[in-house]
């Protein structure tokens, strides 16, 4: 068995990082490769992501693990609930609104009035906070202007790769995500956060290209390299 080296982009809400990760017959050796903090922003009374400061940071980052070690696949993690919004070019609407920020004040019982709370927990499973992403969305007014919503790992991951989607086990922090069923709750969507819009596709742990399937729990070591599409939630597609 020959050795296998991985690079991991472990993101928090105060610094971030990358590691390289050797696994072979011997077991696994982790390196830190890169370590970088994380500012928020505070402009005009809210609090955002600088999220164009880490997609450079991790690009740094990747840079130096690749002439380290000869890669085999990436991965990103972060914290849950943020996220970005794409217009139908694929074009980030703004900043990423950090979770601390206060615009979801008095947000959750004008969502649980259209959902009650009980309903919710039931299908999605996750402690009501008032920083999830379906709350974060009833105060976000950039909404009817999106195409696609992309949480702050598969952001990055789509603007490495140009491939967009939905990884399931950080959309199962926006309580959207039908907990017994492992797929977007589409009538919660329809019904609260898209209004009109029906189209969505399911989460997905596997990189590929645009297409409908299933959710999935096995993670591919490697990602498509070039432009695509990759199942994400979406406007401009039906699953």
């Amino acid at each position: 068995m020959t050795s296998v080296t991985v690079a991991a982009v472990d993101l928090g809400a105060s610094g971030g990082r990358v590691m390289a990760g050797q696994a072979g017959p011997e077991g696994v050796e982790l390196h830190e490769v890169y370590r970088f903090p994380n500012d928020p922003v505070a402009v005009a009374g809210t609090l955002y992501w600088d999220i164009l400061r880490l997609y450079a940071e991790v690009r740094h980052g990747l840079a130096a693990a690749a002439r380290r070690f000869v890669l085999a696949g990436v991965g990103i993690d972060s914290w849950g609930v943020d996220f970005g919004l794409l217009d139908a070019s694929g074009s980030l609407l703004g900043n990423p609104v950090h979770y601390r920020d206060a615009r979801t004040m008095g947000v959750p019982p004008r969502v649980h009035a259209a959902v009650p709370a009980a309903d919710l927990y039931a299908l999605t499973g996750i402690q009501q906070l008032p920083f999830n992403t379906i709350y974060q969305l009833a105060a976000t007014p950039m909404l009817p202007h999106a195409a696609t919503l992309l949480l702050i790992p598969d952001l990055l991951a789509y603007w490495l790769t140009g491939v967009a989607g939905a990884e399931i086990t950080n959309a199962s922090t926006t309580s959207l995500l039908d907990v017994r069923a492992q797929a977007w709750a589409a009538g919660l969507i329809e019904a609260w956060v898209l209004r009109s819009r029906s189209s969505r596709s399911p989460p997905t742990t596997r990189r590929q290209p645009w297409r409908p399937c299933p959710p999935r729990a096995r993670i591919s070591p490697t990602f498509p390299r070039g432009p695509g599409r990759w199942p994400g939630w979406s406007s401009t597609r039906r699953c």
